[in-house]
């Protein structure tokens, strides 16, 4: 086992998409994405439906270290929307996370999304990074596939039944700048950190 702090695969000036079909392992990579990005000097806004009093608990659980860079944005309002737009029109940190981005953008028709989409990448062209989190099947299909079209990157968190287990894999079917992966990466989630698989697997 090899401790990843994912790092390597966010590519700067870019915009990402990290999906699963339910669960919290995205907001888990999410949270270890900003935590280090913030601890290398790099200002982090992440913007969630939970309260910072939560996120703060769960940071202390995956024993994942706090910096001043790392600001919480609670967006709770009726006009949760808006606000999160104003946070992609004018980004006040040059990494932000959209947590969860589907459930911010579900009304959304395929043309409200792509302008929003290209108004994100010209943003990230110019030192932005975008983290848009998805929980598979919120979005409209022709929107979801929309956005990983348009995406820099995509970030699947995915279980398979093996057995009497529940085995949890990373699948990367597209990243800026790499060759396409030709295998999915076993991982589990411990009070140590995000836990990837690397070994080769013979017999």
């Amino acid at each position: 086992m090899a401790i990843i702090n994912g790092l390597e695969m966010v590519p700067d000036s870019s915009v990402l998409c990290i999906e699963e079909n339910s669960g919290n392992i995205k907001s888990i990579y999410g949270i270890y994405i900003a935590s280090e990005r913030a601890r290398s000097g790099i200002p982090v806004n992440y913007l969630t439906l939970q309260t910072r009093e939560d996120m703060l608990k769960k940071m202390t659980q995956l024993r994942v270290q706090y910096s001043d860079l790392l600001t919480i944005v609670e967006i709770h309002s009726a006009n949760a929307k808006e606000e999160v737009l104003a946070h992609i029109s004018k980004p006040k940190a040059p990494f932000i996370i959209i947590d969860p981005f589907s459930v911010f953008f579900a009304e959304d028709s395929v043309s409200d999304l792509s302008n929003l989409l290209f108004q994100m990448i010209s943003t990230s062209r110019k030192g932005t990074v975008f983290l848009l989190l998805i929980d598979c099947g919120v979005l409209p299909e022709r929107q979801e596939n929309l956005v990983r079209a348009m995406s820099d990157g995509i970030i699947q968190f995915v279980i398979v039944p093996e057995g009497d287990k529940l085995m949890h894999y990373i699948n990367i079917p597209k990243m800026r700048d790499e060759f396409p992966r030709n295998k999915m990466l076993p991982f589990t989630v411990s009070g140590e950190g995000l836990l990837i698989d690397t070994r080769e697997r013979h017999g």
